[in-house]
């Protein structure tokens, strides 16, 4: 997949959530964020209630410490089922459901829980990226 960028590496991905919905988001690529990020109403349009429950007290049980551009954050460790990039689908990547800045003007953010799996071309002076599948885990078709 090639794809060309503005100032920062974005791309359109497309989640398949545990209820059968489907979103597509403009998503930026961070290889520097342990985990992909999604926006927790987006999670619970999606069909993972949990992502809304952002309670000190009781937190939902699949709350995680993570490690944010705003230094350590609390959010739940959700699962996505269906994950399509370009041509290239995953199964099973793990999203924080947490808030994303709105000055940063995209969706989502793919964190290295799914570019583990890919390999990233970034041609900063074009503004082009070209993705590809890498041997550590075969996309389906």
């Amino acid at each position: 997949m090639d794809h060309a960028f503005g100032h920062f590496p974005t791309v359109f991905v497309r989640l398949t959530g545990r209820n059968g919905v489907v979103r597509e988001l403009n998503a930026a690529l961070d290889i520097s964020a342990e985990y992909c990020v999604l926006p927790p109403v987006d999670a619970y349009m999606l069909g993972y209630q949990e992502a809304a429950n952002n309670d000190p007290v009781a937190p939902a049980a699949n709350t995680i410490d993570y490690l944010s551009y705003e230094g350590v954050a609390k959010a739940a460790l959700i699962v996505i089922g269906g994950v399509e990039l370009g041509g290239m689908r995953f199964r099973n990547i793990e999203f924080v459901a947490d808030d994303l800045p709105q000055m940063t003007r995209f969706d989502a953010l793919l964190g290295r829980s799914l570019l583990q799996f890919l390999r990233l071309d970034l041609d900063y002076a074009n503004g082009r990226v070209a993705i590809e599948t890498s041997q550590k885990r075969v996309a389906e078709s």
